[in-house]
Formats: C-alpha cells, structure tokens, sequence
C-alpha cells in the first residue's frame, strides 16, 4: 500500500520531494502545480510535516474505501453465485424428479 510507504519516509527533504511529485500528479492547471511546488519551497520543516501528514491520511483512507469496495464487490459476487448455484441445483432436482416421475 502507497500509505505504508508514506509513512516510513522521516526525512523531510524525503517527504519534501513526495509532496511535490504528489502534487504534479494532480489533474489541475500546470499555472497552479507550479504555483503550489513553489510554496512548498517556502515551508518549514513543521509545516512540511504537517503536510505531509494531511496528504498520508488522505491516501490511507482512499485505500482503505477502496479495500471496503472491493470486498463489498467480491461478496455480492459471491452471492450471486450462490444464489445461481441454488437455481441449477433446484433445476436439477425438478428434472430428476420429472424423470422419476415420468418411468
């Protein structure tokens, strides 16, 4: 996961760089990546980190809605083909007994 990464990084020039790649990464005008890499530049190691925080909490709950996501999406399939194994099986208990009933 993105976010366990994230969190080991302890340097700031680490966490610096992350953020800047994080935020050209964004789909906003190139006139406000620049203007945002520039003020990174600016900020001091607290605010940096602060940041740097906010942007992991961020990616950490993504991952996380889209772990609750996929395993709701794996047990409605599996449901499903639950629920089409009962039909088959009910199907073939009729024919069976059709047959049974036709001898």
């Amino acid at each position: 996961m993105i976010f366990d990464f994230l969190k080991k990084q302890k340097k700031d020039d680490s966490k610096r760089k992350l953020t800047k790649v994080m935020i050209l990464n964004l789909n906003i005008p190139e006139e406000q990546k620049s203007l945002y890499v520039q003020a990174i530049d600016i900020l001091d190691e607290d605010e940096i980190s602060e940041l740097y925080e906010n942007w992991s909490n961020y990616i950490k709950n993504l991952e996380i809605k889209e772990i609750e996501d996929i395993k709701k999406q794996s047990f409605a399939e599996i449901d499903w083909l639950r629920k089409k194994e009962a039909l088959e099986k009910k199907k073939d208990i009729n024919s069976f007994n059709f047959l049974f009933n036709n001898i």
